[in-house]
Order: structure tokens, then C-alpha cells, then sequence
């Protein structure tokens, strides 16, 4: 018994620092999805943002960006909602913007946010990457320069999940 409750907590995946915060800024457009295209990757990321403060990580979609929208049309986006990594929350606060959830991997499950500004209601830039561990800042990486653009987009999957409440 003691042995399983040792590993019990030897595999917890991080805790969310980014507080469950309603958006209701206009700093943002949230009506649709954020993208980013690189010329190296034959995907496009794609974050979905809702105003109760959560955000999904749709993933990478092959290009062109009408794929995207077949993507999120798509029945098996609820693959995409039965993983936990692909939820988070999100923090707007004047023009700076950090989004923070969990990324795959072997357990336990990290969570890293990412920082930035907005540029616009419809660009925003990620500047920097980072984790959170007992109030403190590690494995920072500034040299990020993820720039981010909007698609309206109608109807977005649901936010409704069971990681992020």
C-alpha cells in the first residue's frame, strides 16, 4: 500500500498556476481560432480560446488552412478533447498574453506557459516559454518569436471538459 501511494505522487502531473479566469477583454477576438504556419513545418498550430478562460490545443493540421476548419468539423476532433494535454487556461491582461497547459510525454504530464503580447485583436506574438515549479520560473527559453494569427471560425468544439474545470 505504501509503496502505491509513493508512486501515486511520484507521478502527479503539474498543477495549472494560471488561475481559471473568465475573458471578457476585447483585446482578443475569441470568436474563431489562433494559428501558426512556419515555412519548415507542413503543419499549422492551432489554439481554440473561450471566454470562461480555458484554451484547447487542437494540434497541427496539414496545410492549406481550409484543413484546419475540416479538421475542427471534423467527428474525431473528440479525440483531440479526450486528451488532457490538449487543455489549459489562458490570462489576458492589457497587451500581454500567457496561455499555459500540458504537454505529452511519459508521466508526469508538464506544463509549461507561454508569454507574449498582443500585437492586434487579431496577432499575437509568443516571446517566451517557460514552467512553473514551487512559485518559480524554470527551463525558460526567451528566444521564442511565435507569431499567431486569427481565423473566424463557426461553431467551435465546446470547451466542456473533465481536466480544466
Amino acid at each position: 500500500m505504501l509503496l502505491f501511494m509513493s508512486c501515486k505522487k511520484i507521478f502527479r502531473d503539474d498543477i495549472l498556476s494560471i488561475p481559471q479566469t473568465p475573458y471578457n477583454g476585447s483585446q482578443l477576438r475569441i470568436d474563431g481560432f489562433y494559428y501558426r504556419e512556419t515555412e519548415n513545418n507542413p503543419y499549422i498550430i492551432v489554439y481554440l480560446f473561450y471566454r470562461n478562460g480555458t484554451l484547447i490545443s487542437a494540434g497541427g493540421f496539414p496545410k492549406p488552412l481550409e484543413k484546419v476548419e475540416e479538421g475542427l468539423r471534423a467527428p474525431d476532433i473528440n479525440n483531440v478533447k479526450n486528451a488532457k494535454y490538449n487543455y489549459g487556461r489562458f490570462l489576458i491582461e492589457a497587451d500581454s498574453i500567457q496561455f499555459e497547459r500540458w504537454y505529452p510525454g511519459s508521466p508526469p504530464l508538464p506544463a509549461y506557459i507561454r508569454a507574449g503580447r498582443i500585437l492586434n485583436d487579431t496577432t499575437f506574438v509568443i516571446t517566451e516559454s517557460f514552467r512553473m515549479q514551487n512559485g518559480k520560473k524554470t527551463e525558460t527559453d526567451s528566444g521564442r518569436n511565435e507569431v499567431y494569427h486569427f481565423r473566424q471560425f463557426s461553431p467551435k468544439p465546446d470547451s466542456t471538459n473533465r481536466f480544466v474545470p
